[in-house]
Formats: structure tokens, sequence, C-alpha cells
């Protein structure tokens, strides 16, 4: 599906859907729609007064096979609400909800009239980029493991025409188009990681992607195989693995060694490619869900897919440990204690509370060799975050608030909200050990904020802010822009995070 910006007044293929919205309370189409198609408006106008609509939100007008009409087949009009309570993250569900109906018509070519989406909290900017951004994110599918008959008939959009009135606005459109269509190329690169059944994103087959990515966005890249990861002491790491045949891997990825100077941000994601819970093992339902446990690895590895073409001027590493957590006669045990390059020794009480293992090592890691100014991981951690937020938001904890009101703000701006939760010292006698210095799982509750402690055993740097995405990584039915699956949560946040990180 192609994304375009065009001026009002420049010449166009009739559309097959014409798209516009209308707030609560407005008595008259918008003057735009006249300049385009004065049948369009007329038609329009006519429903206001005799109150056949009102912009109530997801309320909808259809007007279907008008002949008259210079510009389109089918005009649909949508209720936004009300104008003053507006915003970037309705604008995008309106947006998605829109694209559904466009393909129910079979609409190849379809416009949107964009002034009508500017109200509320959402500028004439925060438009187009939310439209386009839904836009992406709501046309993409995983079938790539489904038959196709050749009779089934194709609800394919070819072309999306976003049509703004000011010449002006042309620049900003078209900046604002390049902008999302980078951030959604990186989305959908992490989606596609994270969608892969576990028999073929394994850790080895995770690296290959993350070099072939490397290598087309021009990174730099380290694997780190299982002898290195041995000598690098990585416990954690090598002790999730062993009961594995597939071998562990370790990505690291760089942008902009140049830019040093001004301070690096690392980013940590866990990559356990497929998670049984070890010997402490899951139940059998919805245990095929656990190929999405690798989530933050796919994230961090997404992230650096858009860095790489948004070209922020900042030193950015991914760190991301790959692994496979199953149970067999080598596997870890409930009880072992590993100990930690940096002495700290860590009793395994629950071997499905694997994530947290893996990611001290990378957390390490990236402390020690790039001393970061700041320091970001995700992670598919806990079912506590879950039940405690669902899939609305992500947990956020860390060290330091300006970093965290930071993601805060970014998560609003981009739909990917974030919910603080407390990192008080109460917490940290919840995993104090009795032979070992800390325990991997605490007692009493608070999975989400106990995991995130463990973590900060681990991490020297003074600006760290953990994301808890279990519950957001992946969805299980249909969103207003997502598809059933991955989701890509975190690509477009730090995208955003960058931008306003002055």
């Amino acid at each position: 599906m192609e994304i375009k910006a065009s001026f009002i007044d420049q010449k166009r293929a009739r559309a097959n859907f014409f798209i516009l919205g209308l707030f609560d309370g407005d008595k008259s189409a918008p003057k735009s729609l006249s300049m385009l198609d004065s049948a369009a408006h007329h038609v329009l106008q006519e429903s206001l007064q005799k109150k056949r609509f009102t912009g109530k939100p997801g309320a909808k007008l259809p007007i279907y096979g008008t002949s008259q009409f210079k510009s389109t087949d089918d005009l649909l009009v949508v209720g936004l609400g009300k104008r003053e309570q507006f915003s970037t993250e309705k604008l995008r569900r309106t947006a998605g909800g829109f694209l559904s109906q466009a393909k129910c018509q079979r609409a190849g070519q379809v416009a949107v009239l964009m002034d009508s989406f500017v109200g509320g909290s959402v500028r004439w900017q925060d438009a187009f980029e939310a439209v386009s951004d839904a836009l992406g994110l709501a046309d993409y599918v995983f079938d790539r493991y489904k038959s196709k008959p050749k009779d089934e008939p194709k609800k394919e959009i070819q072309t999306v025409e976003l049509i703004y009135g000011k010449k002006d606005q042309r620049k900003t459109a078209e900046l604002a188009l390049e902008r999302t269509e980078i951030i959604s190329r990186a989305v959908t690169f992490t989606r596609n990681l994270a969608n892969e059944p576990a028999n073929v994103m394994t850790p080895r087959a995770f690296a290959e992607e993350a070099r072939k990515m490397a290598s087309k966005q021009k990174l730099k890249i380290t694997v780190f195989k299982e002898p290195d990861l041995k000598r690098m002491k990585m416990v954690g790491i090598l002790a999730v693995c062993q009961g594995s045949v597939e071998r562990p891997h370790m990505v690291v990825l760089e942008y902009g060694t140049p830019y040093k100077s001004k301070g690096t941000l690392a980013l940590v994601g866990k990559g356990v490619c497929f998670d049984t819970g070890g010997i402490s093992i899951k139940p059998s339902k919805a245990m095929e869900e656990m190929k999405y446990d690798m989530c933050g690895a796919a994230a961090v590895t997404g992230i650096m897919h858009a860095i790489a073409e948004l070209k922020p001027k900042r030193h950015i590493v991914a760190v991301a440990p790959l692994v496979e957590n199953m149970p067999s006669g080598s596997a870890q045990r409930p009880g072992d204690i590993i100990t930690y390059r940096n002495g700290k020794s860590a009793e395994v009480i629950n071997t499905d509370a694997e994530g947290r293992l893996i990611l001290a090592d990378a957390l390490l890691y990236a402390c020690e060799t790039y001393k970061p100014q700041a320091l970001v991981d995700f992670a598919t951690l806990t079912g506590a975050c879950l039940v405690a937020l669902a899939d609305k938001a992500s947990g956020l904890l860390g060290n330091d608030p300006v970093l965290i009101n930071r993601i805060r703000k970014a998560g609003e701006q981009t739909g990917e909200r974030c919910w603080e939760l407390p990192m008080w010292e109460d917490f940290d006698d919840m995993i104090k050990g009795h032979h070992s210095d800390i325990l991997n799982v605490g007692s009493g509750g608070g999975g989400t904020i106990t995991a995130a402690k463990f973590l900060e055993a681990f991490v020297s740097c003074k600006s760290w802010a953990h994301l808890d995405i279990a519950g957001t990584a992946w969805v299980n039915s249909q969103k207003p822009y997502y598809a059933r699956g991955a989701t890509g949560v975190g690509v477009r946040l730090i995208c955003e995070l960058l931008r306003e990180w002055k």
C-alpha cells in the first residue's frame, strides 16, 4: 500500500473511497470538501441539516454509489467526538477503523481529507503522522504460512492519498510521511521477527536476521556465540540454555560512533526464542504464545533498523541475548546458584523466571562496555504486569525520574502508553537470598517490581528504565490498528523519545 500526500487543487484520479471526519456539534460540512467536490459537499450538508448524522465517536455515514460525485465513488464520514477531547491516539484508532472499512469495500484507491481531522490536541502535523502511522500498522498481516486460493478476492488497497489544503503544508506533509514510512518498515520488521514460529526463529536464525538487517542498514554488528559467552562469563545466558539443543547467541548492534562524546543510549532486549518454563514447566494452555518471549530482543533490533534511517546525532547500541528455555536432563534446576561477573550470586527458585537471568548478563555487558548515559531495557518479563495493566500499558520502572518522565511522554504521544511502578527499597527484602545474594523470584506478590529489583542489581548506569512489555508485545484479537499477533511495541516509543531528547 502506497501512502502519499497531495495538494487539494492538483489533478487526481477518481478515488474509490473518500474519507473525512466530523466533530460532534459540527453543523456544516468542511469548506475544503466543497473545493474538492461540490456535489459531495451538498449531499453531506443535506444529511447534517436533516440530522441523519452526528459527529459522535464511532458514528459513520457511508454514502455509496453516488455517480454525481466528481472525486469519488463512495464517501465515508466518521464521527470524531468532542473537538476538545480529540487526541492523536483517538485519531490512530479512527484511521485503523476506516482502513478496515475501505478494505471491506474493496477500495483500491482511497483519499482522506486531512484538515477534517485537526482539532483538540491534534495539530496539523500530528494528524498527518498519526493517520499515516496507523495506516501502516493496520495494513500489516502475517500470512506467509497460509495457502492462498487462486479464486479468493483480494482486499488490498493500492494507494491512500492524504489531501492537504495549503501549499505551505507540502514540505511538512512529505517529511511526516517519510518519517512514518521509515518507522513503519522497522515495526513491520520487528513484528515479522516475533510472529515467526519458534521452529523457524531460533537464536541462531534471529542472529542471522539481525546480521542481514545490519548489513542492509549499514550498522555495526557483533554476534557472540557459545564459546565467546563462556569466555565472557555470561553465566545467566549459559544457565538458561542448558536444556536446549539450540545454542545461545548474543547480538550487539551499534550506530553513530562519531557521536560518542554526546553520550551513549544503550538498549537491551530479552530474547527467549521459546520459553517452556524449563523444569518449572508452564501449563500447556497458551504455551504457543511463548514464541513471543523474544519480543524485547525483536524491539531493540527493530529500533536499530529505524535509527539507521532516521540518523539521530547520538551513539546508540542494542544488546540482545538469545536463548531457548527447555526442559531436559541437562536443564538448570530450581535451587541452582549462579554467580555473575560482578560478584552477585543468584539462586534460581523458579526456572520459569529466566528472562531476568539472561538480562542480567546483557545489562552488565552494556554498562561495562559502553558506560551509557542512559539505558533502557525491554522484556516480556512478568505475568504480573499483564494482570495489573492488561494490554493497555507497559510497566515502567527505573532509577531516573527524568528518563521515566520522558518515556511516559513519548508513550502518550505514540499510543504506546507506559505506567510507572514504584522501586521502593522495601521490595529489596523480597528477593534477598538465604544461600545467595538474591533470588530470581520474590515472595508475597509484586512480581513486576521484584523482577525489576533483580535487574537493578546488575545496572551501574545512573539513568536506567525497565519496560515490562508482557501485556503489550502481542494481542490475541484484532485491535483498531493491530492485527492479531506481535505489535512491535517499543520501536515507535524510542523513535519518539529520541526526537524529543535534546
